[in-house]
């Protein structure tokens, strides 16, 4: 199978092709050569290259820049995207699109929302990922749409790493810096071996929209304090200073006009994976990546 994948270089992209670069033949060209926002650069590349997926990751994902720069985002995270997909369609190509959790960011309903709820996003970010959501699905019925969670992993040599969940609080821990949470935001975070290891299963799923990562019924904070914990059992000389209790805070004041509830429901992904091709819920997959990271 000859996979195309947009952002090789990024978070995602970079640990799928160290995961999978000897099962497939991987495409990675970088921005100069696959310029996602020409769609006449688009076509000459894909056409040429003929892939049997394209798995689209390249984006704008920082959030607040997009607020900056809304013209951007949307070149970038619409037109990009709806570049991408046009083109996958006329070479054939099983078009995967990474949206986001993001989407939801606007939702006042709590508990695992379902791909079918109604959504109202907030930002530039949720917006955009959700307009080109509309724009692949009038363009190819069979794209696979995947509302990514925010995910984490280690500091890894010659892979890109930004600022993670894991990844904040051991600085935290290192530099004995206190560090906030948001009590009133409750999200999936998400472990990216697990976004690796089970990404190409959806390559064969129906077309459609399915929420992407990790279940959680915690809270940001109560999240942060619940891995502060595994750490201080696993690495208790760590915590001779600081306690987990006095590393995490909480902040009850974030999100004051409504709760932010971005936690999504993975029945509709689980229903159409393998019985045993699942996600850990959040709790379960950090314990398992402090198991794994401090032997």
């Amino acid at each position: 199978m000859k996979i195309l994948i947009t952002g090789a270089t990024g978070f995602v992209g970079s640990r799928f092709v160290a995961r999978w670069k000897n099962e497939y033949t991987l495409l990675t060209p970088s921005h100069a050569e696959l310029p996602i926002d020409n769609a006449e650069a688009v076509l000459r590349y894909v056409s040429e290259a003929r892939p049997d997926v394209v798995l689209h990751l390249a984006a704008i994902s920082n959030t607040w820049h997009c607020e900056q720069h809304p013209e951007e985002s949307k070149q970038i995270n619409v037109m990009g995207a709806l570049h991408m997909a046009q083109v996958a369609k006329a070479v054939d190509a099983k078009f995967i699109f990474f949206s986001s959790d993001q989407i939801y960011n606007g939702n006042e309903e709590l508990g695992g929302l379902p791909e079918s709820i109604a959504v109202k996003p907030e930002n530039v970010y949720g917006y955009d990922k959700l307009e080109a959501e509309h724009l692949i699905a009038v363009q190819d019925a069979e794209a696979i749409m995947l509302r990514a969670t925010w995910m984490y992993d280690a500091e890894r040599e010659n892979m890109r790493t930004h600022p993670n969940f894991v990844v904040n609080i051991a600085n935290a821990l290192r530099t004995q810096t206190p560090l906030t949470f948001a009590t009133r935001e409750y999200r999936g975070i998400t472990d990216i071996r697990e976004v690796v290891e089970i990404l190409p299963h959806c390559f064969k799923i129906p077309g459609g929209i399915y929420n992407f990562g990790a279940e959680n019924t915690l809270n940001t904070y109560e999240t942060a304090l619940a891995y502060a914990r595994l750490l201080q059992r696993k690495k208790p000389d760590a915590f001779t200073i600081l306690t987990p209790e006095q590393l995490i805070l909480a902040d009850p004041e974030r999100f004051s006009t409504h709760i932010r509830n971005i936690s999504i429901d993975m029945q509709k992904l689980h229903a159409v994976l393998p019985h045993n091709v699942r996600f850990s819920t959040t709790l379960k997959g950090l314990e398992k990546f402090v198991e794994r990271e401090y032997i």
